[in-house]
């Protein structure tokens, strides 16, 4: 049970309208904020997906200002004017900004709209889009009070850049939502609807279908071992753009086992459920973090004690202790990874194992009820109420 022993009223924003990305860890936090006890709302771009699926999860909205791209003078002057504002008028203690665009927004209405101002937080969900010039390191390291990272290696990344000093970044690592993350009683028979034989090893990437998701190196590696293991098939388990689904096809027709590998998209009108789809499988490869910046797919897998080969990248060596929790491979490399995969399938006993570990540590140390303690504790730091730890220690 979460305790809050402070009323706070937290506004969240994210200039997004679909649930990809960084929406999903967004609102998650904000739901389990308030269900710590404090009075947490979220503001988003209206219409789309993540507003439904954030009213799903009895999130509270404040409908705080016009968060759609406008890069406009008026627009951007407007917007800020309307945030400032109404942080005034609901008396909102703290904003946590999620996005780049939100958190320019914020920084901006703090400083030439506020009549009270409130500190500012980011989250930063990935590294990839990360500004090092002038401007953004002032908004890091003035304009806001503290940093987000989802993972010691963001944090390194970050502060190894001097984009933010170390003082203005803590690493609080992602959760999962146990209360929705869970099978379907009874299961689906997920392996008939993909046209997968009942008795074959089914081997998953898990991942969104892009060009920097390394799909042909988990080709190339599955080509190593198809022949030594002549009952395992290979699942692309994502959605992805039409021309790099299209050149990945072209990739699978050129090899003898084409018919061994499946698109889970293509079945995507079948309505089956997320966690039946990995739960389905026998090993799952995550050889990318996305741009949630938590890994949520690889801790999915492992909470469902599937046995886990992930890339010495970001975060997944923060949750991977290598042939205990899971195995580690060169992301680039398509030998690493087979011989991940081999390793993994030399016993079942060991594999079984592993999956167990993988799934204790995750329900034990990454759950959204941990994340909202942290974060809590973060504004409660930046508020004053409780002093900074010595130093950082994460959120392991």
């Amino acid at each position: 049970m979460l305790v809050s022993t402070t009323r706070m009223t937290i506004l969240h924003l994210i200039s997004r309208y679909r649930w990809t990305g960084s929406a999903e860890p967004a609102t998650s936090l904000c739901a389990f904020q308030a269900k710590a006890g404090a009075d947490a709302r979220l503001c988003c771009i209206r219409g789309g997906s993540l507003e439904r699926e954030a009213q799903a999860r009895n999130v509270r909205f404040l409908h705080a200002a016009n968060l759609g791209r406008n890069y406009t003078p008026w627009g951007i002057l407007a917007a800020a004017r309307s945030l400032a504002r109404c942080v005034a008028r609901e008396r909102v203690d703290l904003l946590h900004a999620h996005t780049q665009h939100d958190h320019w927004l914020g920084a901006l209405a703090q400083a030439f709209f506020a009549e009270k101002k409130v500190p500012l937080i980011r989250t930063l969900h990935e590294t990839r889009m990360i500004r090092v010039g002038r401007v953004w390191r002032r908004i890091f390291n003035h304009y806001t009070a503290m940093n987000i990272a989802p993972s010691r290696s963001a944090t390194d990344f970050f502060t190894g850049r001097g984009a933010i000093l170390p003082e203005r970044v803590r690493t609080i690592h992602g959760g999962l939502d146990f209360s929705r993350f869970r099978v379907s009683v009874p299961a689906p028979n997920v392996r008939e609807a993909w046209g997968v034989p009942k008795d074959a090893l089914l081997i998953a990437q898990l991942s969104h279908i892009g060009p920097d998701r390394r799909q042909r190196e988990m080709l190339e590696a599955f080509a190593l071992l198809a022949e030594e293991h002549p009952r395992a098939w290979l699942v692309f388990l994502g959605q992805g753009n039409k021309s790099t689904v299209w050149e990945l096809r072209e990739r699978v027709r050129s090899f003898p086992f084409e018919a061994r590998v499946v698109f889970s998209k293509d079945h995507s009108g079948k309505g089956i459920p997320w966690p039946d789809q990995v739960a389905a499988t026998d090993r799952v490869a995550v050889l990318a973090v996305g741009s949630e910046g938590s890994s949520r797919g690889a801790m999915e897998a492992m909470a469902l004690a599937r046995p886990l080969i992930g890339a010495r990248l970001g975060v997944l060596p923060e949750l991977i202790e290598d042939g205990k929790t899971g195995w580690l491979a060169d992301q680039d490399d398509p030998l690493s990874i087979a011989g991940a995969l081999r390793t993994s399938l030399a016993s079942p006993e060991s594999a079984a194992r592993v999956g167990g570990a993988a799934a204790a540590l995750i329900r034990a140390r990454f759950r959204c009820e941990r994340q909202a303690e942290e974060t809590l504790a973060l504004y409660r730091e930046v508020l004053g109420e409780l002093p900074r730890p010595a130093r950082q220690a994460g959120s392991r």
